[in-house]
Formats: C-alpha cells, structure tokens, sequence
C-alpha cells in the first residue's frame, strides 16, 4: 500500500461509463460527505441523463472531453466497458486527474504500456476496480501471509468459475476478440488476489493450455490452465473458465485459493455456497438485466442460486451493499486524506494484464514462455 497527494479541497468527480458499475460508484459518491460536485458522462446519452437525474449530477454529456474539461472536476472514474478504456484515461492523464480505472488499463497491450508510463511520469494517482481485495476473507488472509503465519508460501493453487452468460455479454460487446479470453477479462481478477497475497515476487516462466468447444467460434477461449513458476521458485497453479453453463447456480464467479507455506497452509473456498437459494420462481442469471430474456427463450431452467456470487455486492433495500461499497468510500477517503488503501495500482493493474496475456500466448504456442525480467518486453509475443 502507498501514501498518496490528497486533493486540496472536496471531490468534484467525473463518471466517464454509466453500466451497472458507473451507476454503483455514482450512487456512493451521492451520499459521500466529501463528494461536492459530480458530472456524468456516457455514449448513450439517455443513459446519462437517467443517471444524472437519480443523483442529482452537476452536468451530463455523451463527450468525456467536456466532461474532463469541466473546472468543478478533480478527480475521475472510468468505468466504459473494457474495450474503450484508453481514450479516457488518456484525457485524465492530460488533465493530471487522479483516476479510478475498472479493469483493464487497455486489452491492448501496447496500449496499456502507453498509459502505465504516462501515468508514472506524471505521478498520478491512478487505482484500478479489483473489488475483491476489500472483502474482509481476502484482508484476513493477506495479514497472516505478512505476519507470517504460514512460513515461506512454497505453491499456490487457484481454481475460478464464471458463469458463461457473463462471458456472451462481454463477447457481445467487443468487436475484437484477440484479447477477450477468459483469463484476460475475468481471471485477472483471481490473479490479482494471488500476486497480492503472495507478495514482491516475479514470474520467471509460464507453462499454459486452453479449451475452446463452446467459445472457439467467437475467437475467444472456454478455459485456461496455467503454471507460474516464480523468482523465488514459488509455483502459482490457476485454472479458469468462464464456460460454466448459464444455469450455474453460481450467477457470476466462485474461486478458491490454496496457499501452502512451510510452517502452514491457508485455503479459501470462495465458491459462494453458504448461502443458497432453491425456488419455484425462475432466477435471474447474474448482473446483466436482459440476460434472463436470453435464458427463457434457450428453455433453460434456473431455480438455484448460490446468492452471493457477484463479486462486487448486490442490491438490498434499494441500496448497492458489498465490497464495491468499501473500495469506493475507501479511494474517496485515500483522495481527501492520502490515506494508504488496498487499491490495485495502474502499474499492478498493467502487470497483472503482461502476465494474463503471456499465459494467453504460452497456451497459443504449446511451449514455456520464459518471462523477461522488463514484463514489457512480452509485447514482442503479443
């Protein structure tokens, strides 16, 4: 965690991307003392201006530009969906906003290295949207790892699990697929929860497979395995898929993590099943409001539901609850204050997306890829 500029007086903040997830973080900053002014920005401009109306927003436009060159604003969040990050962010690093960023920085890697630097050279306060680092299992987890509980952490195994109806509605939304793949889009976020837990250490070579029976035709992936093997010799094993079929209990994502060091062990079983609802009514699928449309009409049948499977919270009396809640007050506080938080950085945020790609590439060629020690050299692969 780092020490960061507080800002000189309250927020006027910036929402670029009014989705389910511009929406939650808007609503937050409606009710959060230190949030003054906020402006909201979307393509779909009847989208913004619903948004604008439920919270009362200072301005709302369909351009990011005159958004951004507002005087009221200070500080932004960018929350389009994964493809358009770039143009943004780019914008706020000109305008030397502090920036919240949803995952990734950019899919393409080139990109993403553009923007990782020019935000260094700035000295730009730019955190990015992995919620599940502010969830109270992973923050337990993460001070027995740093105080030591477990000794030296020898292997780590990851399994996550993603309902593929989350994965048509991102295919849905990209016309370019080369980088939409499982690992990429959501087992990041397993990835970033494990080079968390694991600390300072590099990846020094990455040995991957991948399946493609259902997803093959869209230019994308169903599941990645991979092995990391680490500077340290620390071995990383994942598995991902987001092909689990869409009456899945588990509406969005489940993971578990086992962390064995030589004086202990830790296991997390995240797969949401302690709270589980069996019904006659017919359940929603996640996060995505037409998808139970989609689901009706493919006859399938879902009456289960493992209740907390979206990863970043869910509605209850009419408010957004959950870790999204947490991370959003939390970077307020870290911009007012200067406060050190658990916030992904941008630089982590591009590392996570060099390694995610490389294990991508190294299930592509069939062979080892030995991972340089600059992690922007694998550009060359990509």
């Amino acid at each position: 965690m780092m020490s960061v500029n507080k800002l000189a007086s309250k927020i006027g903040l910036a929402i670029i991307g009014c989705g389910d997830i511009g929406r939650a973080r808007a609503e937050f900053a409606r009710i959060y003392p230190g949030v003054e002014w906020i402006g909201v920005c979307d393509v779909n401009r009847e989208r913004a201006q619903i948004l604008a109306d439920e919270i009362q927003a200072g301005f709302v436009t369909s351009d990011a530009a005159e958004l951004l060159s507002r005087s009221e604003v200070n500080a932004v969040i960018i929350a389009t969906n994964e493809t358009v990050h770039y143009a943004p962010v780019l914008l706020a690093i000109e305008r030397n906003l502090p920036m919240f960023i949803e995952k990734p920085l950019a899919v393409d890697f080139a990109q993403s290295i553009e923007l990782s630097n020019k935000i260094a050279a700035a000295g730009i306060d730019a955190v990015m949207g992995y919620t599940q680092r502010f969830r109270q299992r992973f923050l337990v987890v993460k001070e027995k790892l740093d105080t030591n509980q477990i000794g030296h952490v020898t292997s780590v195994t990851a399994k996550g699990m993603l309902n593929r109806t989350i994965a048509n509605m991102v295919l849905s939304r990209a016309n370019d697929h080369r980088n939409i793949t499982p690992i990429v889009t959501s087992g990041t976020h397993m990835l970033d929860m494990c080079f968390w837990l694991m600390g300072d250490i590099k990846p020094k070579s990455i040995f991957a497979r991948s399946t493609d029976k259902i997803f093959g035709g869209s230019g994308s992936k169903d599941t990645t395995m991979a092995v990391i093997e680490f500077n340290n010799d620390t071995l990383l094993s994942v598995a991902h898929s987001w092909a689990a079929p869409e009456n899945w209990p588990g509406g969005v994502y489940g993971m578990q993590i086992g962390l064995i060091g030589t004086d202990g062990v830790i296991e997390i079983d995240d797969m949401h099943k302690e709270v589980i609802l069996a019904s006659n009514h017919y359940q929603p699928p996640g996060y995505k409001r037409d998808a139970q449309i989609d689901l009706k009409s493919d006859r399938q049948n879902r009456n289960v539901d493992f209740l907390t499977s979206i990863p970043f919270g869910q509605r209850s009396q009419s408010e957004m609850w959950g870790p999204i809640r947490e991370e959003t007050f939390s970077w307020f506080h870290r911009l007012l204050t200067g406060a050190n938080t658990p916030h992904t950085t941008a630089k982590e945020g591009h590392e996570n997306l060099a390694i995610c790609m490389a294990i991508d590439c190294a299930a592509k060629t069939g062979g080892i890829l030995e991972i340089p020690q600059d992690l922007n050299d694998l550009q060359q692969y990509f």
